[in-house]
């Protein structure tokens, strides 16, 4: 069992604690220092920036596993204390976004697990982001054949 996921806990916890603890210090500090109908817009902005980070955080950051194990014929997905094992050949589809930050990896399953249909992970950091993650190819590689067998 060998874990193909890099760490999570930068940004699924520290990063949207950093931000939205700013952003809450800000309108506390705008509202305490008697924020008036022309400073409003200390209180708008940030209020904004909150709901723009949470949809942001949700779609692109809260929906990655903690923790993804490779069992040789199938994959092991951890995320809030769930578990959901999906065999090689019930992966229909595999996405990667390289050029994004974290790298992002998502299986696409036949069916409906614990964890759900779509699962998403980040894949252990690497150096060039230019050149094919050689994880997601042999990935790739491995669902072809588990599905011809």
């Amino acid at each position: 069992m060998k874990k193909i996921s890099g760490s999570t806990f930068y940004f699924k916890k520290l990063f949207p604690t950093i931000w939205f603890g700013f952003l809450v210090f800000f309108i506390i500090t705008a509202v305490l220092s008697g924020a008036t109908a022309e400073s409003f817009m200390f209180i708008v902005v940030p209020a904004f920036m909150m709901v723009f980070g949470f949809l942001f955080f949700k779609k692109l950051l809260w929906d990655l596993a903690d923790e993804v194990y490779d069992e040789g014929d199938s994959l092991l997905f951890r995320k809030s204390g769930k578990e959901q094992r999906v065999f090689l050949k019930d992966i229909i589809n595999i996405s990667h976004t390289p050029m994004q930050s974290p790298e992002k990896v998502v299986l696409h399953l036949r069916e409906e697990g614990s964890i759900g249909k779509e699962l998403a992970f980040n894949p252990p950091m690497r150096f060039n982001k230019f050149a094919k993650n050689p994880l997601v190819n042999d990935l790739i590689v491995r669902v072809d054949r588990a599905k011809r067998t």
